[in-house]
This record gives structure tokens, sequence and C-alpha cells, in this order.
């Protein structure tokens, strides 16, 4: 199910056996955190054992929005913490700067990512043209 909020937010949440997954897009801010209360609420009606937040197109979060998200991990069976996917590096630093990254699970990028790495110089070697 996909819902938005005038433009600032998507959040959709899919309910998989044992897994939900909340992908959020856009703004998570004062504004938006009723919001995304909401659908976390109907989110845990469901009961998973997992919890996924896929924040790769999350733009901004705020630290309201951020302990919103960590607290989520209280109604997870045995202790279990919140996921998030692909945090850009401002959704990062908030989670830092505030201690909610030790809340979390921080699943790293997938090996063959797109993720841009910087490589050695090529060197042509003598005679390498023959």
């Amino acid at each position: 199910m996909m819902t938005s909020l005038d433009g600032r937010v998507t959040i959709e949440v899919e309910a998989r056996p044992g897994t939900t997954t909340i992908v959020v897009r856009g703004e998570l801010d004062l504004a938006t955190m009723p919001f995304l209360a909401a659908q976390l609420a109907l989110a845990g009606q469901d009961r998973p054992g997992r919890l996924v937040f896929d924040l790769s197109g999350t733009r901004f979060m705020d630290c309201g929005s951020a302990r919103l998200i960590a607290a989520a991990g209280q109604w997870l069976p045995g202790g279990g913490r919140p996921v998030l996917r692909r945090p850009g590096p401002g959704v990062r630093r908030v989670l830092e700067l505030t201690g909610l990254d030790a809340r979390c699970e921080i699943e790293p990028l997938a090996v063959g990512s797109n993720r841009a790495r910087r490589c050695a110089p090529v060197r042509e070697q003598p005679g390498a043209d023959r």
C-alpha cells in the first residue's frame, strides 16, 4: 500500500510473512512525522518479526522522525531492532549525532551496487600496443 502527503513524503508499506518493509521517499520532518506514525501504527498491527525501513529515497530526516523509527523496535519480538536500508549521508549523520544508530541495524550496500569507487589510474606498459 502506497500513501502520500502533499508531495512531501511518500510511504509504501509492503507486508510479507515475517517481514514488513516501509519505503520512505521524500522528507521526514515535524510536518510529516504524524503521517509516518500513522503508517507505523498500521504496520505494527501485523506484528512482523522483522521491520525494514528503505531510506534510499529519503532526502531529509529530523531527530523526531529518527526517534520514531528507532522506537519501532519496541514492538518487535525478542528485542529486535529495526533495519535501515541504504540511508543517505544526511540521514545517517542525524542517526549518528543522536546515537539512534545504536538502536537500529544499518544494512550495508549490496555487493555490486552502483556506488562510485575511486580507481587507480591506468599506466601504459612499454610495448603494450604490439
